[in-house]
């Protein structure tokens, strides 16, 4: 009878085994290091694209009109390398070849997502960020890089917040006298923190979705339905206009034309009589004076005019702007902002009273740019002029002023009614609304490419 011997030895095995788990187990670490490193990246990406993306909405007014300027790359190129990154590649309008290196694709308007739902919208930046990061442990499976993407919007509101301001701090800031009708679609804001702040004689009527004064307010039964809210902290910034830069051009000389088409002037223009007028952008020193007479018709060409101090009739210094409606006239401009730099003149829009019965006659139509550094614009002084402001007429027959009034450091009268204008803005230092008519404040700025300039340098995320 044979005896076997027979033995178990499984070290081998368990060998095999603890070898096959450590490797498993280096290639999950592995995995996890190369993912948190993606991450990482992906986290700093982001952080840039959503620098770029903001940088890139701020100078979206600047650019006139153009998708994608050379400001708006600048600012998502500089925002990018204050984070840390270099973009050495640069689309835009979803067009080109992404490059081997990081790429930044800047989109005005967005257009990378077919469902954005701003898509097309000239106001918002959309800024992606790609790169192929190589791996570290992934690389012995082969797979040698992979690509991170990000990608943020950013754009300027539409908003709907007030559109008068009066700026300021002390004393009546605005004034409404009796047998004046102010309706406005959107707020009012008074900043001066005196008692008398807001104040308003009997019979005067100002309807708006809010009233806020830093201030008190004085008079009896002049605010009607709309109540004010008192000693309301102002807002920051107090001047919401207070970023528009003075035109480029407001230092250059005097133009040289002298008669019609006008292109500047080194002398007042006076438009005394009748006949047909053009006026194109330029420096006008002397300002521009129209009493426009029977069967008028004049016309502003778009663009920027600089009003400056110059000689006047009878070699007595002038400057501003001046017109003086009459029976029958028709004064045009669409796309125009009148920059007043001088201290010698304001800028006024009159109808003569013994005219009034007469104007549906006529035909005054002034509107700012819709794009542009100006968007929004129609009149524009320089800080630092305290000339008054006056702005009184009775415009209908589809007569409008359309657009910003903005005199920082003057007072302002101010008695318009017209009918057609989507939007008013009124920002000056002290507003007297006067004479007996109803003033109507509109706030649709949907025909401006960038929403309401009020809305200044507010820039925020969207994605």
């Amino acid at each position: 009878m044979k005896t076997y011997l027979t033995t178990t030895d499984e070290s081998g095995s368990i060998l095999v085994i603890s070898a096959l788990c450590l490797l498993m187990f280096l290639t999950i670490l592995g995995f996890a290091v190369d993912f948190g490193h993606f991450l990482l990246i992906k986290r700093n990406m982001q952080n840039a694209a959503d620098a770029a993306a903001l940088a890139a909405a701020l100078e979206a007014r600047t650019c006139n009109g153009t998708n994608v300027c050379a400001a708006m790359q600048s600012a998502a190129q500089n925002a990018v390398s204050e984070n840390g990154l270099t973009a050495s590649t640069t689309l835009t309008n979803c067009s080109g070849t992404v490059g081997s290196g990081m790429t930044l694709t800047l989109n005005n308007p967005p257009c990378a997502v077919g469902t954005d739902p701003n898509l097309n919208k000239t106001n918002y930046a959309e800024v992606i960020l790609s790169q192929q990061v190589p791996t570290y442990f992934a690389g012995l499976m082969g797979l040698k890089s992979v690509l991170v993407k990000t990608r943020a919007e950013a754009g300027r509101g539409l908003g709907s917040g007030p559109c008068i301001y009066a700026l300021n701090p002390t004393g009546p800031a605005i004034t409404i006298i009796a047998g004046v009708i102010v309706r406005s679609r959107c707020a009012v804001v008074d900043e001066s923190t005196s008692s008398d702040a807001l104040t308003c004689v009997i019979g005067a009527f100002m309807y708006a979705p809010r009233i806020s004064v830093s201030g008190g307010s004085s008079g009896l039964l002049c605010l009607a339905s709309s109540t004010p809210q008192t000693y309301v902290p102002a807002p920051n910034p107090a001047d919401p206009l207070a970023y528009l830069p003075a035109p480029s051009n407001a230092g250059a000389a005097c133009g040289t034309s002298t008669s019609s088409p006008y292109s500047g002037s080194s002398s007042a223009v006076n438009v005394l009589l009748g006949g047909n007028v053009t006026f194109n952008p330029g420096v006008y020193c002397g300002g521009i004076s129209i009493t426009a007479a029977l069967a008028s018709n004049i016309k502003f060409n778009p663009g920027t005019y600089i009003l400056k101090d110059g000689p006047g009739l009878l070699g007595i210094t002038s400057g501003g702007l001046n017109i003086t409606l009459n029976e029958l006239s028709s004064i045009t401009g669409n796309g125009v902002t009148f920059y007043n730099e001088g201290t010698q003149g304001s800028i006024n829009v009159i109808e003569p009273v013994s005219g009034g019965s007469l104007l549906s006659l006529s035909n005054v139509s002034l509107s700012a740019p819709t794009s542009g550094t100006y968007a929004g614009i129609l009149f524009f002084q320089a800080h630092g002029s305290t000339s008054t402001g006056v702005f009184i007429a009775n415009l209908i027959n589809n007569s409008k002023l359309e657009g910003a009034i903005y005199l920082p450091d003057a007072d302002v009268s101010y008695g318009v009614s017209a009918l057609s204008s989507s939007y008013n803005i009124l920002v000056a230092k002290d507003i007297h609304l006067n004479v007996a008519i109803a003033s109507a404040f509109g706030n649709d700025y949907s025909s401006l490419a960038g929403g309401s300039p009020l809305n200044g340098n507010n820039v925020f995320l969207v994605q």
